[in-house]
């Protein structure tokens, strides 16, 4: 009787622990589920539909899920990966055109799904590309020509668009069919212009000019060739020297007004009287004005040497003022 008893209970308690087994694992792989979440389905088929120098356009098997997510794009540049980004794409799209990219270069890319909760499916298959190489110059330049005095020409020309974005512009000159790279000053033009002024012609010469434009890739294009024939001067005596500069004021470390003490001709009045300023020995390639005492200039950091030069109508240079020297710690 006592062994019966014994057998039942043994059996009672082998029950008892079998079920809270059970329990347990049951509870522990609901666990697990809740915390990994379900598998989401990832994308496939990505394919490369279209490329041009910046641009590579895609397309792929969207995902399928009842729980809302998006894709991540991954874009690898394999030429440089401080240029590697993901990109975000709403469930509804199944293709997207990167934008941006480098040219000539390499890349790849993989899509994947990503749920609200963070779960990410596998990626898809990767799709490569190589960029274009930008072979296309900016747009031709028209060039216009005309004589502001015995020595000065304003060169004015349309402004060039190119075929890839912010690739756009640089431009050099050339007088007489060779390369001119001296007396170069910036002057307004009109939005959709852009205009320079020659300056320290010889009076009484015809001359020719062109510009060339060129974009960030190598690529130019050169405008139409103009004449200017200026007028004659007996003028060849300089202005004298500005005396007496300082600095007139600081809007920025590296932005200064300098002021002077302005020069006399014995032909030109003052209002006409030019002033060259010097950086460091080399023109400053901003506008230069007239009948001026004080003007706007850029600065370097570390030292800088400052002089200015006044000149007349008829080109002629006055010597250098004193130099002014300014130190500045940092732009």
């Amino acid at each position: 009787m006592a062994t019966r008893h014994l057998s039942r209970l043994i059996i009672g308690m082998t029950i008892v622990v079998l079920t809270a087994a059970l329990l347990f694992n049951g509870s522990s792989g609901s666990a697990a589920a809740g915390k990994g979440g379900p598998t989401l389905p990832g994308p496939g088929n990505l394919q490369v539909t279209n490329i041009t120098e910046t641009t590579v356009s895609l397309s792929w098997q969207g995902a399928s899920s009842k729980s809302s997510f998006s894709y991540g794009v991954r874009i690898t540049n394999l030429d440089n990966s401080a240029y590697n980004t993901v990109a975000t794409v709403s469930q509804s799209q199944t293709t997207y055109t990167a934008t941006f990219l480098a040219q000539n270069s390499n890349y790849r890319f993989a899509v994947y799904a990503v749920d609200s909760k963070g779960n990410k499916s596998a990626d898809s298959n990767t799709a490569s590309a190589h960029t274009l190489k930008d072979t296309t110059p900016p747009s031709t330049p028209v060039l216009q020509a005309s004589v502001l005095n015995p020595s000065q020409v304003q060169l004015t020309w349309t402004k060039s668009t190119d075929n890839i974005p912010n690739n756009c512009c640089w431009f050099t000159f050339t007088m007489n069919g060779s390369s001119l790279t001296q007396n170069l000053n910036n002057a307004g033009a009109p939005v959709d212009k852009v205009s320079v002024i020659i300056r320290h012609i010889h009076p009484g010469t015809t001359n020719s000019f062109s510009v060339n434009v060129g974009d960030f890739s190598g690529n130019f294009a050169s405008s139409n060739t103009v004449s200017a024939t200026m007028p004659p001067s007996s003028d060849v005596t300089p202005p004298s020297a500005p005396t007496n500069v300082f600095l007139y004021d600081s809007i920025a470390p590296c932005e200064l007004y300098l002021g002077w003490t302005q020069a006399t001709d014995e032909t030109d009045p003052q209002d006409k009287i030019e002033y060259e300023i010097y950086v460091n020995g080399a023109l400053s390639p901003l506008p230069v004005s007239a009948g001026v005492f004080y003007d706007f200039v850029y600065a370097f950091q570390g030292d800088n040497t400052f002089t200015i030069k006044a000149v007349d109508r008829s080109g002629n240079s006055s010597a250098a003022s004193s130099p002014f020297k300014l130190y500045i710690p940092g732009c």
